[in-house]
C-alpha cells in the first residue's frame, strides 16, 4: 500500500493529479522497493555480524574465576551494547520485510487492476473510508507496519550512536546506518501522506453526504410548499360562488 503513496505525492505536486505520472510513478515505486530491499538484506547481514562480536565478547568473558578481575570489565559493557543493537537490527529487519510484503501486494494489484500508483492508492484508500471493516483493518495494518519501521529505523540509529566505534567493529553497519537514516525520513512523509489521503476521502464523503442530504431537504420543502399551493387553490376553487348563466341573460 505505501509503495504507492510517494508516487501520488509526485503527482500531486505536478499538477496532473493522482491518476497521472506514468513512467515516473513506477521508477519511484521501483526505488522504494528497491531501498526497502536493500535494508532488509543489509540488515540480515549486519544482524550476522553482530552476532560474531556477542560470541566474541562472551569467549573473552567465559575464563576462569581466578583470572576474573576488572580488566574484562569493559568487555561485559560491550557484550550489553551489542546484544541491545543485534536486537535493534534484528527488529529493523523484521520491519523491513513486512514493508517489502507491502511493496509485493500493491505491485500485484496494480499489475492485475492496470491501474497506476496514484490511482491504486486512491482506490484503495477510498475502500477503506467508504466501506470500512476489513478494508479499513488492512490499511490500518498497512499504516501500522509503516509507521514501525520508521520507528525501528530511528531505533538503529540512536542505539548504535552510543557504542564506541561501532561501525568500524561491525561490518555493514555503517552501509545500513545510511540506508536506515534516509528510509526513515522517507517513511515519515509516506505515512503522512496516507494519512492526508485517509482524511480527504473522509471528507470528501462526509461533504458528499452532507450534499445529498440538503438535496433531500430541499426536495421535502419543496414538496410541501407545492402541496400547500395546490390546497391553497382547491380551497379558492370550492370557495368560489357558482354560476348562474340563465340568471345574467
Amino acid at each position: 500500500m505505501v509503495a504507492c503513496a510517494a508516487l501520488a505525492q509526485d503527482a500531486q505536486a505536478g499538477g496532473g493529479g493522482v491518476a497521472g505520472g506514468g513512467a515516473t510513478e513506477v521508477t519511484q515505486l521501483a526505488n522504494h522497493a528497491e531501498l526497502v530491499s536493500s535494508v532488509a538484506n543489509e540488515a540480515q547481514m549486519v544482524e550476522q555480524n553482530v552476532q560474531a562480536q556477542i560470541t566474541r565478547l562472551q569467549n573473552l568473558i567465559q575464563v576462569p574465576g581466578s583470572l576474573i578481575s576488572q580488566t574484562f570489565s569493559p568487555y561485559r559493557s560491550q557484550l550489553s551494547s551489542y546484544q541491545t543493537l543485534f536486537a535493534a537490527v534484528s527488529q529493523l529487519r523484521a520491519a523491513a520485510n513486512s514493508a517489502n510484503a507491502l511493496f509485493g501486494r500493491s505491485m500485484s494489484e496494480m499489475g492485475a487492476t492496470g491501474m497506476t500508483p496514484g490511482q491504486w492508492l486512491s482506490a484503495y484508500t477510498n475502500l477503506a473510508a467508504t466501506r470500512g471493516g476489513l478494508y479499513r483493518q488492512q490499511l490500518n495494518s498497512d499504516m501500522s507496519s509503516l509507521d514501525n519501521l520508521a520507528v525501528r529505523a530511528q531505533n538503529l540509529q540512536q542505539i548504535q550512536s552510543q557504542i564506541p566505534n561501532v561501525t568500524g567493529n561491525v561490518q555493514g553497519l555503517q552501509m545500513l546506518n545510511q540506508q536506515s537514516n534516509v528510509l526513515a525520513g522517507e517513511m515519515v512523509d509516506l505515512h503522512a501522506l496516507v494519512a492526508r489521503q485517509v482524511a480527504q476521502q473522509m471528507q470528501d464523503r462526509a461533504t458528499q453526504a452532507d450534499v445529498q442530504a440538503n438535496a433531500a431537504r430541499l426536495a421535502q420543502a419543496r414538496a410541501a410548499m407545492a402541496d400547500s399551493v395546490n390546497g391553497q387553490e382547491q380551497q379558492t376553487i370550492q370557495g368560489a360562488p357558482a354560476l348562474n348563466l340563465l340568471q345574467d341573460q
